[in-house]
């Protein structure tokens, strides 16, 4: 369902998945939708992965370009990422109906007294070319990404500042819980 792993090879690893998940052009509000569900996919992926919160078998590979894409998928092994792809299949229903506002997910220490450690927003705008979203850390702020001509190179370049962002923080510790919030629009 999403992505994490960033990887470089000597070899391009093109396929006919890769226009699939991420369209040259985007022509439509549906097909706007479609990468901006891929996209918050793609990034819960990415820090799930990142931060080693799942075994390796709760993710598939895809490739794009020199990415090696690492999908969150739902494991049955593995309640986490069973749930978390629940998550995100939430979040997806929310940004149909133009809903959703932020996504807000959380990583704290001892449960009984929490103390966040990471926490990733990720705010979605409704316009007329379709829908929006932004990537705000507490550790590192994110360009903010809109729909363009360059939608293929706008989205790997977010992937690399998410994996540059991973690359730059220490180990979680062993006892940790994960929370995802959603906030709606008033309206």
């Amino acid at each position: 369902m999403a992505m994490a792993q960033l990887s470089h090879t000597g070899q391009k690893h093109k396929t006919s998945k890769e226009s699939v998940l991420f369209p040259h052009k985007i022509a439509t509000d549906q097909q706007s939708m479609v990468l901006v569900k891929r996209l918050l996919a793609i990034s819960v992926s990415c820090i799930t992965y990142l931060r080693g919160l799942f075994p390796e078998s709760s993710y598939g590979t895809r490739y794009l370009d020199d990415l090696c894409l690492k999908i969150l998928r739902e494991d049955k092994s593995c309640l986490g990422s069973l749930q978390i792809v629940k998550w995100i299949q939430g979040c997806f229903d929310a940004l149909e109906k133009n809903y959703l506002h932020m996504a807000v997910l959380a990583i704290y220490t001892n449960p009984k007294e929490p103390q966040r450690t990471e926490l990733y927003q990720f705010k979605f705008k409704y316009t007329k070319d379709g829908p929006q979203m932004d990537i705000v850390s507490t550790k590192m702020s994110f360009a903010k990404w809109v729909s363009s001509e360059e939608i293929k190179k706008g989205s790997i370049l977010l992937i690399r500042k998410l994996y540059l962002l991973m690359q730059n923080l220490g180990p979680l510790p062993n006892d940790i819980t994960l929370t995802m919030k959603l906030f709606y629009y008033n309206d």
